[in-house]
């Protein structure tokens, strides 16, 4: 469904430069299509050179660099790639309808908040509570106690509050289980990454605090503490009573070893191996972890 440019510079409180014309998709700047609407995070000759060519088809947000330059419809921006996202989310994602699958299976003393998803085939197990507005795709497990937050988004094959892995051996080297009696507290406006495993805690509690970013395939162990804002990237693992503080960013295939602390604002690089504890304001790389440079 189109929607008009100017409508689109009303939403983001700002002023349509050029005409007012239909915008029917977004479109990546190298595919452009005619009624498209694009983003250039950063001022360049050649992109400044493309959008020219394409002045009669386009919709653009821009920086304000290119305030003048432009023959096509566009919008000043100063996070052209945030406004993006923000227009994206308004008028071109899909809505979705709230409503529980008739295969789905709610367990007994279960807390639904108001406009919750539930999933073909997901299973919510008992004493559950689920804030208003959250999705659970299909094929989730969200094991007893769990508490999930407002407006989070859990994906396809997730499983939340189950078993840790603890173990001690006794004197014939049998390897006894430690029972996991604490849960899993997610916060609010937390999403979780498809086929993603987060453990519940073995006396206190897994905790993932607001506006975590969880991806696909990460596994977070028993214990673990993720404060709001913090980036966890696909296939990284986060062993038991890890510290991750906030506004935090780990990246692919990363691993920090249990009990370990990391400080506020860092960043962890691809395939880094975390064993000793990290202050905040860092960038790490590395196996084992080294520090490459403070964050500005």
């Amino acid at each position: 469904m189109a929607v008009r440019a100017k409508e689109i510079a009303t939403y983001l409180d700002n002023e349509l430069h050029g005409a007012d014309r239909d915008v029917i998709k977004p479109c990546s700047l190298y595919n452009y299509c005619k009624g498209g609407l694009v983003f250039l995070k950063k001022y360049n000759e050649s992109m400044l050179r493309m959008l020219s060519e394409q002045e009669n088809n386009i919709t653009a947000i821009v920086t304000p660099e290119y305030h003048g330059k432009l023959s096509c419809s566009y919008v000043i921006s100063d996070n052209p790639r945030l406004d993006f996202a923000r227009v994206l989310q308004e008028f071109f994602v899909p809505k979705v309808v709230p409503s529980v699958a008739n295969t789905a299976r709610i367990g007994r003393n279960v807390s639904l908040g108001k406009n919750v998803t539930i999933g073909e085939y997901s299973i919510i197990g008992n004493d559950v509570v689920v804030g208003d507005g959250t999705e659970i795709r299909h094929h989730v497990v969200i094991g007893d106690n769990t508490v999930i937050g407002k407006d989070c988004l859990i994906k396809s094959n997730t499983v939340i509050g189950e078993e840790g892995f603890g173990f001690e051996r006794d004197k014939m080297g049998v390897p006894i289980r430690i029972p996991h009696l604490g849960r899993v507290k997610i916060g609010n406006n937390v999403e979780v990454g498809a086929s993603t495993v987060i453990a519940r805690g073995t006396l206190d509690n897994t905790v993932i605090e607001d506006n975590v970013k969880i991806d696909d395939q990460v596994f977070i162990a028993h214990n673990v503490f993720m404060g709001s804002g913090s980036m966890v990237i696909a296939e990284a693992e986060i062993s038991g009573s890890a510290h991750i503080a906030e506004m935090t960013w780990l990246g692919p295939n990363c691993s920090v070893m249990n009990g370990i602390t990391i400080g506020s604002n860092c960043f962890i690089g691809l395939g880094t191996v975390v064993t000793k504890p990290l202050p905040d304001n860092v960038v790490a790389v590395g196996c084992p972890a080294q520090i490459l440079r403070n964050k500005r």
